[in-house]
């Protein structure tokens, strides 16, 4: 009984927050615009067809790749910077969870005691934690209560590690030619500007569309996931059990491995790479807003000739009637008038 007044009161709710006073807006929420109208609108989505499949197939729709100007990336000099140019190409282990993600102490420990084990076994890595606030804390916590002290030294070695809490560029860092492999939470402009300068992912999502953001990025072969997708049964059981997904340090060392200066991963992300800067990108979204501007903002523009055809003549369904059907009706017809007429006379 509680679930069925809450749902009046929501359904409530949005009654009462629909336009009251006659006009544009008010007409616009009446039942027969709802159900009846259909807008137009040039959508010009930043994301590129070879991440995501697009699911809006009419031509008022392109994508365009990752908004992403190169030029605009500046080279600032500063220690960051230098340590970062210092590096032997194809060495760095950039690591960002954006300025919302936090990890939490079991896997920030787990995250750390990982990259600790790999930079041990591989003499040239080194790691880039892009670390503020929250996260930043939790990684001091995690290594003052390090009880490893191989781990402990490897990680105060500024050398091999350096932490940043304060902003990062990350478009910069990904852009150069030292850093390898970059580990995110996996948001969607994180993951496209990976994929933009050929970085393979580690994804560690966090939440919303990131699960969905690492699943493509492991099964598009550029990169792996921390996160393993529950059975179809665990998630109609436990539908928000993902987000408590837990992983082992074992499994980060072990999978930076596999990805390290990996040929396979390294020829998926530049052919996806090549693919989104080819569809444009921001110089392109210029280009197609300029061209509706200057049409007038005539969308039917778009339309490809196909489009305004008939249903029919769009499959050349007459065409079809004329040449095949009519004469196969007329030949059937009259191959049955003389088998007709032949069983006749043999009745005779």
């Amino acid at each position: 009984m509680t679930i069925y007044n809450s749902l009046i009161q929501l359904f409530y709710t949005i009654a009462q927050s629909f336009p009251r006073i006659p006009g544009p807006f008010y007409e616009s929420f009446t039942l027969r615009n709802l159900l009846s109208t259909k807008t137009k609108s040039l959508q010009l989505i930043s994301v590129s067809p070879t991440f995501y499949p697009p699911s809006y197939s009419h031509h008022y729709t392109k994508y365009l790749g990752p908004y992403i100007d190169e030029s605009s990336i500046n080279d600032i000099d500063n220690h960051l910077t230098k340590w970062v140019k210092s590096k032997p190409s194809k060495s760095i282990i950039y690591v960002a969870f954006g300025s919302t993600g936090i990890l939490e102490f079991d896997r920030m420990k787990n995250l750390i005691y990982g990259l600790a084990e790999f930079i041990l076994q591989t003499d040239v890595a080194s790691v880039l934690l892009a670390f503020r606030n929250v996260n930043y804390d939790m990684y001091q916590i995690v290594v003052n209560k390090m009880k490893n002290d191989e781990y402990r030294h490897v990680l105060l070695d500024n050398q091999r590690v350096q932490i940043e809490n304060q902003f990062v560029q990350q478009k910069w860092t990904l852009k150069q030619k030292s850093v390898n492999l970059f580990i995110s939470h996996c948001g969607m402009g994180s993951s496209l500007e990976g994929l933009y300068f050929q970085k393979p992912i580690l994804c560690l999502p966090l939440h919303t569309d990131q699960f969905m953001n690492a699943m493509t990025i492991d099964h598009s072969g550029v990169g792996q996931s921390l996160f393993t997708p529950p059975s179809l049964l665990q998630s109609l059981k436990n539908p928000h059990d993902f987000h408590d997904y837990t992983f082992s340090a074992t499994s980060v060392a072990t999978k930076l491995s596999m990805m390290w200066k990996n040929m396979t991963y390294e020829k998926a992300i530049r052919i996806m790479s090549l693919e989104m800067k080819h569809a444009g990108g921001a110089r392109q979204a210029v280009k197609e807003i300029e061209f509706f501007v200057n049409l007038n903002g005539d969308l039917d523009r778009y339309a490809p000739f196909k489009s305004t055809l008939s249903f029919y003549q769009q499959y050349m369904l007459d065409i079809l009637i004329i040449y095949v059907v009519l004469p196969a009706t007329i030949i059937i017809y009259l191959f049955g008038k003389c088998c007709s007429r032949t069983r006749k006379e043999k009745r005779d």
